[in-house]
């Protein structure tokens, strides 16, 4: 693999699931850990950029600015876009208690799928910087 070689990452049920795209090739590759899926991504060569699809701002109330301009990139396919929950509906400790949460501060509940991302963004969060 060349210098020219990417990761792109996203959280799924096993872990994370990486896409691995250089010159000539393309892989995926699937691991519990993101830095394992790294590691696994650059085995045969360096990694010239990595992106991971994980929100790392999170706002007190209202959908984060970044969700709302990647809904209207998105055009048709906007609701690919899942909003942020806000941060107390990420702290909660049950999926019940996000959603009560998320509607007392904004008007709307959260999806199941994002408050399941909360494990990898409060690790983030919690100075780790690994989702």
């Amino acid at each position: 693999m060349s210098d020219s070689c990417v990761l792109g990452a996203d959280a799924c049920p096993a872990g994370w699931v990486g896409v691995v795209l250089s010159p000539g090739d393309l892989r995926a590759v699937v691991h519990a850990e993101i830095g394992g899926l790294v590691a696994m991504a650059a085995a045969a060569g360096p990694l010239h950029a990595i992106a991971i699809d994980i929100p790392i701002g999170l706002a007190d109330s209202g959908p984060r600015q970044a969700d709302l301009q990647a809904r209207k990139a998105a055009g048709p396919r906007y609701a690919s876009v899942f909003l942020t929950p806000v941060r107390a509906a990420l702290m909660a400790e049950t999926y019940a208690a996000a959603l009560e949460v998320s509607r007392e501060l904004t008007g709307r509940g959260i999806s199941s799928q994002a408050y399941r991302l909360r494990a990898k963004i409060r690790r983030w969060r919690a100075g780790g910087r690994r989702p």
